[in-house]
């Protein structure tokens, strides 16, 4: 009885350390920003933040998140320091079945926020959709 009880219990521990090393597919979005913001800069992440108003599932979920961060007030926040920020940077880490992948969409977001908003909010769609696909 002894040794079902502790086959029973190791196997439940088992399970739950699978479970918890078993990695996440996640859609990060970062806004890098300065203090002073022109308005472009606030039109970038208005942009973001409107298109995130489609996945609000995904964002519930914990499947995407978005995060505005101020470099110049935040300067030892860890993702600054890893991807070696300096300037307003629209970045997207796709973190997928334990695979890690960049797109900077800084180019994108700098052309078309301000002049072309539904160019730029497509552009932010299309990213999105290609990682939940």
């Amino acid at each position: 009885m002894k040794r079902i009880t502790l086959l029973v219990i190791a196997m439940f521990i088992g399970l739950v350390s699978f479970g918890q090393n078993e990695k996440k597919d996640l859609l990060e979005i970062y806004y890098f920003h300065r203090t002073e913001r022109c308005l472009t800069c606030n039109a970038i992440e208005d942009g973001v933040r409107a298109t995130l108003n489609s996945y609000k599932k995904e964002v519930a979920k914990g499947d995407l998140i978005f995060q505005s961060i101020n470099i110049e007030e935040d300067r030892e926040n860890q993702i600054v320091k890893d991807y070696e920020i300096e300037s307003p940077t629209l970045l997207f880490i796709y973190n997928k079945k334990g695979d890690r992948k960049f797109v900077d969409l800084t180019e994108d977001a700098f052309s078309y926020a301000r002049p072309n908003p539904a160019k730029f909010k497509k552009v932010l769609k299309g990213k999105i959709n290609d990682f939940f696909r």
